[in-house]
């Protein structure tokens, strides 16, 4: 990967460009923007689209041939995506309109335009400090089956996080995700006080207001806990809200964990904004299967994801059944720890995490960037 690393600028350009004889076209382009380059294809002449999407939102401006073009189909679109392709022969502009491209140029004819477009771009709205280095870490959380865990392994990957981190309950109605982490009590937000009822997605929060806005206890993650009203509430947690937020916490540096059911991670608006899932499967045929299923469906979207196995009382698959199932091996393994739920229950989740979980936590981070 290359890195032009030049004062002035913090976001980058990215550029993923599959095609050999194209490919110096667009990176001296590139390195000539007077921004730093992240370059995915300068060693390889394809593309993993997890580090496509895992860059996408942090850059200033991404240059693409047809070939990587065809990974951000049906994302959410980035109004700084710049089809290239060469011009002795006809530029695909099919692929250019299915990626949602602002222009296309061919080069090296085109190279001065494109050149001049570059530099008048401006840093990303991520927060007073754009780019990777001021970027938070965006992870999700889910469970292909019922009491596997996931609220739990979302608390511990907060923990063990370097830096702040905001845990963020993306169940409607889950009963509040602040009662894991012993702050039903705690003053601050929760969903309903944050005025998204709408559920618009384009709505603004300043990362800092909104963080400080959450319980938290000491210097522990911030909690954005689902409420328990008293009546009847008409509130429901959409697609939007999640959206939105998390888009305002990307503008921090830290890291943001995202309790999540499985079925949202359908939605492109949601699996966007995110740079890496981790799926958590009991090893019990069915939500294993459900698992495999899941994975597919994150790998046909180009989401960068991992898979965790958490084993119960009883488990009907050992880990040779495992890899027959799934499609890539699981990245850690929980085992249950006697008395865990119950002293979860009584005072929230221990300081001190078990040992398996506090492994797969790490683990989680590692796969994300993130540790």
């Amino acid at each position: 990967m290359l890195g032009v690393m030049t004062a002035g600028h913090h976001a980058y350009i990215l550029v993923a460009v599959t095609d050999p004889a194209l490919h110096p076209e667009a990176a001296h382009v590139a390195a000539a923007s007077a921004r730093p380059v992240v370059d995915l294809t300068e060693n390889s002449a394809d593309v993993d689209p997890r580090d496509l999407h895992r860059h996408l939102t942090r850059a200033a401006a991404v240059l693409v041939d047809a070939d990587a073009a065809a990974h951000l189909h049906g994302r959410r679109s980035h109004d700084r995506i710049f089809f290239v392709g060469l011009d002795d022969r006809p530029l695909d502009w099919e692929a250019a309109l299915a990626c949602r491209a602002e222009q296309a140029f061919i080069l090296p004819a085109q190279s001065a335009e494109l050149l001049t477009l570059l530099g008048t771009l401006t840093e990303p709205e991520t927060g007073k400090d754009s780019g990777p280095a001021g970027a938070a870490h965006v992870i999700a959380v889910t469970a292909s089956g019922g009491g596997a865990g996931a609220s739990t392994l979302s608390a511990a990957i907060a923990r063990r996080a370097p830096g702040p981190a905001t845990v963020i309950d993306g169940v409607d109605n889950s009963g509040g995700l602040d009662l894991l982490f012993g702050l039903e009590d705690a003053p601050g937000a929760r969903w309903p006080d944050l005025g998204l009822a709408g559920g618009d997605s384009d709505g603004h929060l300043a990362p800092e207001d909104l963080r400080a806005a959450l319980p938290a206890a000491g210097d522990g993650p911030a909690v954005l806990s689902a409420a328990r009203p008293t009546i009847a509430d008409p509130f429901r947690l959409r697609e939007g809200m999640l959206a939105t937020v998390l888009a305002s916490l990307r503008g921090a540096p830290g890291t943001v964990v995202l309790d999540v059911p499985a079925h949202l991670l359908d939605s492109t608006e949601l699996t966007a904004a995110l740079d890496h899932v981790a799926v958590l499967t009991v090893a019990q045929v069915r939500p294993a299967a459900a698992a495999a299923a899941l994975s597919r469906r994150l790998t046909a979207a180009g989401v960068d994801h991992s898979l965790l196995t958490r084993h119960r009382d009883w488990s009907g698959l050992d880990a040779d059944d495992l890899t027959a199932v799934l499609p890539h091996a699981p990245i850690a393994e929980i085992t249950t720890t006697a008395r865990l739920a119950r002293d979860s229950e009584i005072a929230g989740l221990p300081t001190v995490l078990p040992r398996t979980l506090s492994a797969a936590a790490d683990a989680v981070l590692t796969a994300a960037g993130a540790a």
